[in-house]
């Protein structure tokens, strides 16, 4: 008995020491995770300054002018943020656009999460401001507008990604358009400077609603737009619109439009294209798609005028041969081939539309 006493005494004192262990532990981590976590959060706030300050002084030695209010670091202890106030971005001149790019954001959030360091969070608020060339300034605002910067495999490549809800563009000349919400996503390689290079994107948006001045014939609201993409072919150096148009198409550049999707009015269509520039800079290329409500989408186009009588008779004819059918109502669907070639987009050589001249600006 008075040895089984001793085990007994030995394994509670053991025990004991088991438990102190383990809370001297527990302990030394509730001491030394925030400590950890401040180190790591000041690090990443130090990634942010230099950062930005070195993106800052980029584009001034690229001859933008930058102009900022104070910039505020925070986010602890689960973010490193930094919340910068009136950065106002204007310049470019030819090299973009005929009369240059201003840019203002009066409210803009750069954040690291602690979970995703190598990531960073982008959020705009307020009222983002933008003038192209000689366009009416443009006003975009929204509920929550917020993108997502990413490292992919390659150590240089990064994707983007950017969503918008209940997005709202507005011109100071009075038109305005809205959505629901919008998504849009951005890949780009290691290098497009030269060789091949494939820019992959996407976007989707629902529920747009046109401005009133827009007199589309198939209604002011679209219930969906969204299509995948990529760009082809080296992207050339910096330099103004039809100079770098011309080296795109000379490089072989090409535009692949892949699951087209709209619902717009009586109109459901889904396809894809692929596009490049002719020799007058023009956009041609050809694609397919699958359309359903062809009829009604043909007679508010020809009620409207933006498609001739004859043409929209043509191609419900066409359209009907190609579902099945002998009269022009609409099957369930149709697949429909396309071409554009100098400027006029034709069905199975039934000519559509007649599309206005590109004009790239020389300067």
């Amino acid at each position: 008995m008075g040895r089984m006493r001793r085990v007994f005494a030995l394994n509670r004192s053991a025990w004991g020491n088991m438990r102190r262990g383990t809370w001297i532990l527990v302990v030394g981590l509730l001491i030394a995770v925030p400590i950890v976590d401040a180190v790591l959060w000041r690090f990443a706030v130090g990634r942010l300054e230099v950062g930005y300050d070195a993106w800052i002084g980029r584009a001034k030695t690229a001859g933008w002018s930058v102009t900022r209010g104070k910039a505020v670091s925070g986010g602890w202890p689960w973010a490193a943020t930094l919340e910068i106030r009136d950065l106002s971005i204007g310049g470019g001149g030819t090299s973009l656009t005929p009369g240059g790019i201003a840019l203002r954001v009066p409210n803009l959030t750069l954040r690291i999460p602690m979970l995703r360091p190598r990531s960073m969070d982008i959020e705009v608020f307020g009222e983002q401001r933008l003038r192209i060339g000689d366009i009416p300034e443009i006003v975009a605002t929204g509920s929550r507008m917020s993108a997502v910067l990413d490292p992919v495999s390659d150590r240089e490549a990064w994707a983007l990604d950017v969503v918008a809800e209940r997005p709202r563009l507005a011109s100071v000349d009075g038109w305005d358009v809205s959505a629901a919400q919008a998504g849009f996503h951005l890949r780009m390689p290691a290098s497009v400077g030269t060789g091949e290079s494939q820019i992959g994107f996407s976007f989707n948006t629902g529920s747009v609603v046109l401005p009133i001045s827009v007199r589309s014939p198939l209604g002011r609201m679209i219930r969906q737009l969204s299509f995948d993409g990529t760009l082809g072919g080296p992207l050339p150096a910096l330099q103004p619109p039809a100079p770098w148009a011309t080296a795109w198409r000379d490089g072989g550049g090409s535009l692949q439009i892949q699951n087209l999707a709209v619902i717009w009015g009586p109109l459901t269509l889904a396809g894809a294209a692929t596009l490049a520039l002719d020799d007058q800079l023009q956009p041609m290329g050809a694609g397919t798609s699958r359309v359903t409500g062809y009829a009604a989408t043909l007679d508010a186009l020809a009620e409207s005028g933006a498609l001739s009588r004859s043409a929209a008779t043509a191609a419900k004819a066409v359209l009907s041969l190609l579902a099945g059918g002998g009269d022009d109502g609409d099957a369930p669907d149709v697949d429909v081939p396309l071409t554009l070639q100098y400027r006029t987009l034709s069905m199975r050589q039934v000519p559509l539309l007649r599309l206005p001249e590109v004009d790239w600006p020389e300067q």
